[in-house]
């Protein structure tokens, strides 16, 4: 109900809210349109909303632009509540209810079991020092939450070689006789399945095959594949466990760490991950949004109709999407469901004259140009900054913000008094002209006062960025399209670095189009391979390295 009711104040009000360039505005001055009505364009489900696509697109670049700054993460971390915990059944015990009748106590005992985990990890130093962190809290479909978690280590604490993986994860199951507890532990929470032939009718099993690819090979020692995934030591030991009347070994384990086992008792995964091509996959499953269906119902193609249909996306958002009860109370107990340290300011920037205005329907154009902050912005605001701090001259946009904060109210910048932020420019396509060469630009240019001095290189003065990138280097036989490409794939899937190659071409302003296949195919052929096997259900298929 509180979800559904800030989601009708965004349907009610954001025909109020409108949004236009100041240049355009201007033009719509001068030849007659008046009401904000006729301009501008709709403002539908912001990036603002907690959970919306916009909200989890933001959070993937500020994760990807954390690893850029600290490095690739080390550890992933998947922690599932324990229904069986012992302050649960505390509760619920002596009132004989089930832990599903009570999400409100399932949620608060997992908020505290959540955080004295990241306090383990992030200032007591379990498992290392630790630079940087992000975590999501999801909840599966039978209700219960989970949090994934992605750990930053410091240099001094990282685990680079197998021998250092195995100090920390484990996929194998321990001695019943030296090791009691932990035997118990692992045949409680770590044990897949089973599945595969001993039962068929496992969740898990997808075409006669386990979609985990449970149960793994036994392993003598760890290794790290060419693909950047490690493939944990599993002994064959003869240790086994009797799981659901069935009997199974370390082949079904699933990796996890024996000191935050022991202490949490609950089913706690823990994947290392310090490998450049595993990591956008990471952050994008990380960020992957809300678990749903989609279904529709369509008329006959029988001719009636071709118009298009308007895209709603809070009715796209809010369709065949299952809130349970933990989630719900999760929500209203005003719980995070995102987290990350350190923080990270968007910066946002603009051509001359083409600052983002807003304004409602009932606003008249030529009221609404003559407000004294429609021509400012956090962009212009750091070109007077730059003319007012002397220090702030060595500094390009995206580090001025660890030295300096805006402060909104007052449209102006301050230097920073506590605290560290990384800076983060808003990713634009080559498609938008001169905004991606100002991006360019911005990339290299320090304490410009104007735009005239990004356009300066060399103390010459040239028309365009675009110009003025040529002459820094950056552009030049294609270059531009083939480094869109290398850019994009810090973040991007496969299947979008294609249809970005797509749009290159069809847009007809590559020069030599083999010549950037040359160079980028083998960015542009990533994930086919991981598709064909999942297709195939065989991870032994190999291609050829193109």
């Amino acid at each position: 109900m509180m979800e559904s009711e800030r989601l009708r104040w965004l349907r009610k009000n954001q025909s109020k809210l409108r949004v236009g360039k100041y240049h355009n505005l201007n033009e719509y001055n001068s030849n007659g349109e008046t009401h904000g009505s006729n301009t501008g364009k709709r403002v539908v489900l912001p990036s603002s909303y907690v959970g919306s696509r916009r909200y989890m697109d933001q959070l993937y670049f500020d994760g990807m632009v954390i690893c850029n700054y600290v490095g690739f993460p080390d550890l992933f971390i998947t922690f599932t509540c324990n229904p069986n915990w012992p302050e649960i059944q505390r509760l619920l015990g002596s009132i004989h209810l089930k832990a599903s009748d009570r999400p409100d106590i399932i949620s608060r005992v997992f908020k505290m079991k959540f955080d004295e985990l990241l306090s383990d990890l992030t200032k007591k130093s379990l498992l290392g020092k630790v630079l940087a962190y992000m975590y999501t809290i999801e909840f599966q479909k039978r209700g219960l939450p989970h949090a994934h978690i992605l750990s930053f280590l410091h240099p001094s604490n990282k685990y680079p070689t197998p021998s250092d993986i195995d100090r920390i994860i484990s996929a194998g199951i321990p001695d019943q006789d030296t090791n009691e507890e932990l035997y118990n532990l692992v045949k409680t929470h770590m044990i897949h399945g089973p599945c595969g032939f001993a039962n068929r009718s496992s969740p898990c099993m997808k075409d006669g095959k386990c979609s985990k690819y449970f149960p793994k090979q036994f392993q003598p020692k760890t290794i790290v594949d060419q693909d950047g995934f490690p493939v944990y030591r599993r002994r064959d030991n003869g240790h086994t466990v009797l799981k659901n009347g069935i009997q199974v070994d370390n082949r079904n384990v699933v990796p996890y760490n024996a000191k935050l086992l022991t202490k949490y008792q609950a089913h706690i995964n823990m994947e290392w991950c310090n490998q450049s091509t595993s990591i956008k996959y990471l952050f994008k499953y990380i960020n992957k949004g809300y678990d749903r269906i989609t279904a529709a119902i369509v008329p006959n193609d029988d001719g009636t109709s071709n118009q298009p249909q308007n895209i709603d996306e809070i009715k796209q958002y809010i369709d065949c999407r299952y809130v349970s009860p933990s989630e719900a109370s999760w929500r209203i107990f005003s719980f995070p469901i995102h987290g990350r340290k350190l923080a990270v300011e968007r910066l946002y920037f603009h051509c001359e004259g083409q600052n983002s205005v807003y304004y409602t329907d009932f606003d008249r154009i030529n009221t609404v140009l003559e407000k004294p902050s429609v021509t400012e912005s956090m962009f212009t605001s750091w070109f007077e900054a730059n003319c007012k701090y002397p220090e702030a001259q060595n500094l390009t946009y995206s580090k001025f913000v660890s030295k300096f904060v805006y402060v909104k109210k007052k449209r102006e910048w301050k230097p920073r008094q506590k605290g560290y932020t990384i800076g983060r420019l808003i990713w634009v396509p080559p498609t938008t002209g001169e905004l991606y060469y100002l991006r360019l630009m911005l990339t290299h240019v320090k304490g410009p006062r104007s735009y005239n001095d990004i356009k300066t290189v060399n103390n010459v003065k040239y028309d365009t960025f675009r110009d003025a990138c040529f002459a820094m280097g950056f552009i030049g036989d294609d270059r531009e399209f083939i480094a869109a490409i290398k850019k994009a794939n810090h973040w991007g899937s496969g299947q979008y670095l294609r249809l970005l190659f797509v749009h290159m071409l069809l847009s007809g302003s590559i020069n030599r189009p083999r010549q950037v296949w040359s160079k980028t195919c083998h960015l542009l052929a990533d994930g086919i391979l991981y598709a064909q096997q999942r297709i195939a259900n065989n991870r032994g298929i190999i291609f050829p390295i193109l």
